[in-house]
């Protein structure tokens, strides 16, 4: 008997994951009404694990390359170049080794008669729910191709927002690399050649420069203790962050950071907006929408918040007062939410609401560097400037000496 996976909401008014075994879909959703259970999302499972496909080993394809892909994946509908055809020809062009196995493979499963969406959720790895999604309800009456191109439109967007990050936060990050290596290097082969100098000469030594020499034996000659505590440390850390408590406390405190924190904000939220515009746009439910979303969040605090959401909309309430009732959504954009319900322009709001946090994250993440790069700079000089110091006192008292 087929096993169908499903999410539901409880008389109780939880949301609950699980499978039953039914004889058909509508068999599976008679049984679950029977338990008064409101049926969220229903599918099938597939005969592999959790219905997932193995890609093998290999680096995952960039934001950049999967949003050309699904562009291209568009344009070929529009020609009217069948789908499988399609695919194949994408094959070939996919730089990425593991975006051409799947390639392959969802074009594989188009080709034995399986739909574009029932292709994609066996690669959630390469595929997200959203493209699931938006792929499943054109199938079920909308136009494949125009929603595929509005996924590549939002992909594009969270691909230029990742990039502009990255590229403001690259100058710090290579100025802290070589920071620390010109203070590990002054430390370790520069400072202990002095120290001998100072040594022999007998000279009187402040206690900084008493301080230095004690860090410089230790890195000369304990090293493998700083490099192996330092290995440590970091897989404690990487190890802490994959554990769900653990990624809770990290999100959670990335929100509260000062100055940081503002920034991760509209990061969150201008996903999180554009990601329900492109979903309600393409006629996808709210609850699924907002479940959705959840996931584009990469927030664990916003994503549980927008989960309660999805299970209250469930209930029949409307959608800007689940998201008052978090707490975690700024008033700008309860209004555009209550407005868009009003006018019948939701998509819209959120789109736009999306797109202004877009350009304030741009202009926060540039204001944030031009704070961080002269603190650097002071910094790195007040250490410099220590370590000189505490080199040129004892050659002082040296030079008095002789005197």
């Amino acid at each position: 008997m087929p096993v169908y996976a499903y999410r539901a909401v409880t008389p109780s008014g939880v949301l609950r994951e699980d499978r039953i075994e039914a004889n058909s879909e509508a068999h599976a959703r008679s049984l679950l009404e029977n338990k008064r259970e409101y049926v969220v999302k229903l599918r099938q499972m597939d005969d592999r694990p959790a219905g997932r496909a193995r890609l093998g080993p290999g680096k995952k394809p960039s934001a950049d390359e999967l949003a050309s892909t699904i562009r291209q994946i568009s344009i070929l509908l529009r020609a009217g170049i069948p789908l499988v055809e399609g695919l194949s020809s994408l094959v070939e062009q996919a730089r990425s080794v593991v975006l051409r196995r799947c390639l392959e493979a969802v074009a594989n499963d188009v080709s034995q008669g399986a739909s574009l969406s029932e292709a994609f959720v066996k690669h959630p790895a390469i595929f997200p729910q959203l493209a699931v999604d938006m792929a499943k309800i054109a199938e079920a009456g909308g136009d494949l191709a125009e929603s595929m191109a509005r996924l590549a439109d939002h992909m594009e967007s969270g691909a230029e927002i990742r990039r502009k990050v990255q590229s403001a936060l690259a100058y710090p990050i290579v100025i802290v690399f070589i920071s620390a290596a010109t203070v590990v290097l002054m430390v370790t082969f520069i400072l202990p050649r002095f120290m001998q100098l100072f040594n022999r000469m007998g000279a009187s030594l402040p206690w900084t420069t008493r301080m230095l020499m004690s860090i410089s034996h230790l890195l000369t000659t304990e090293w493998y203790l700083f490099v192996g505590g330092g290995i440590l440390a970091f897989w404690a850390i990487s190890h802490f962050v994959r554990t769900p408590v653990g990624r809770r406390r990290v999100d959670a405190a990335l929100l509260k950071l000062p100055l940081i924190g503002d920034v991760v904000s509209k990061i969150v939220l201008s996903r999180t907006m554009a990601s329900m515009a492109t979903l309600l746009s393409s006629g996808v439910p709210m609850v699924q929408t907002l479940e959705t979303s959840a996931s584009a969040a990469n927030n664990e605090i916003v994503k549980e918040a927008i989960l309660n959401a999805a299970r209250v909309v469930a209930e029949g309430t409307t959608t800007s007062q689940a998201l008052k009732a978090t707490g975690i959504f700024p008033p700008l954009v309860l209004q555009m939410v209550t407005s868009g319900e009003k006018t019948g322009e939701l998509p819209a709001m959120l789109e736009y609401v999306g797109a202004l946090y877009a350009r304030e994250t741009d202009a926060k993440v540039k204001s944030l560097t031009s704070v961080i790069e002269p603190i650097m700079i002071v910094v790195l000089g007040a250490i410099v400037g220590f370590i000189a110091i505490s080199v040129i006192v004892p050659i002082y008292s040296l030079v008095g000496g002789v005197k």
